[in-house]
């Protein structure tokens, strides 16, 4: 019979290991870096389920399960840190002026359609504007490989089905990463004498990289977050730690 601390490590690593699968399940298989430190995080819940064996494993064993815990905890640690600072850079409502521009940034279509990341961020976009018909939404994204059109305008005609007016909507169409999608939209509405505040719009988990690149661009942007779909929730803040500790 397992003892309580061995099926608490038991049922962290079950519940590590259905977030991995549910994530493959709700992306078409489609394997991301971010699910790396959640593979960790199972080992190592596995590897605290057998150093708590009775009676205790030859020593060797324990030594190298004990790394392998370890191991997780400090990789636990720091994307626990990096968490809280991802989340520093939203306020869960920010006050947004009625003239306001709303930039949107891409994301993944499939089959023409936004995925459900982006999908999320435009419902957001869109609920904003509802508010207030005065502003500016600048959908930006650039080619989607093998997709026959821009992000940009995938993102516009999602907007328009949801009753946004096309005449309230930009498209910035060719950026291909975060800082061209900041540098270009701004650009945009500079050249449409726009000079009110700047909103980001996109995941949660996205925007302090995004306000991060704005501001090397001498850009202040208050965030707007979209929540990130449940299943992939996990997954997708782990990548983007990854991603700031890469440098990029």
């Amino acid at each position: 019979t397992p003892t309580p601390a061995q099926l608490v490590a038991l049922l962290a690593a079950g519940a590590l290991v259905a977030s991995k699968q549910l994530y493959l399940a709700s992306h078409s298989g489609r394997t991301t870096v971010g699910m790396a430190p959640v593979s960790v995080g199972a080992l190592g819940a596995a590897a605290g389920t057998a150093m708590l064996q009775s009676p205790p494993l030859p020593l060797p064993l324990r030594m190298m399960f004990g790394a392998i815990v370890g191991a997780t905890a400090i990789l636990a640690a720091t994307m626990l840190v990096w968490f809280v600072r991802i989340r520093s850079a939203y306020r869960t409502h920010p006050h947004i002026a009625p003239d306001a521009a709303l930039v949107v940034l891409g994301g993944a279509i499939r089959n023409g359609r936004p995925c459900a990341t982006l999908a999320a961020r435009l419902d957001v976009a869109a609920r904003h504007w509802h508010e207030s018909e005065a502003r500016i939404i600048v959908v930006t994204g650039g080619p989607a490989p093998g997709q026959g059109m821009t992000e940009a305008q995938s993102m516009a005609r999602y907007l328009q089905e949801h009753g946004v007016n096309h005449n309230s909507i930009l498209l910035e169409q060719e950026a291909l990463n975060t800082q061209q999608n900041i540098a270009h939209s701004c650009q945009l509405l500079h050249e449409q004498g726009f000079t009110g505040q700047l909103c980001v719009v996109s995941s949660d988990y996205h925007l302090w990289r995004a306000r991060r690149d704005a501001r090397v661009q001498g850009i202040e942007l208050t965030g707007i977050a979209a929540p990130t779909p449940w299943m992939g929730r996990l997954q997708q803040w782990s990548r983007e730690a990854l991603t700031i500790m890469s440098g990029r």
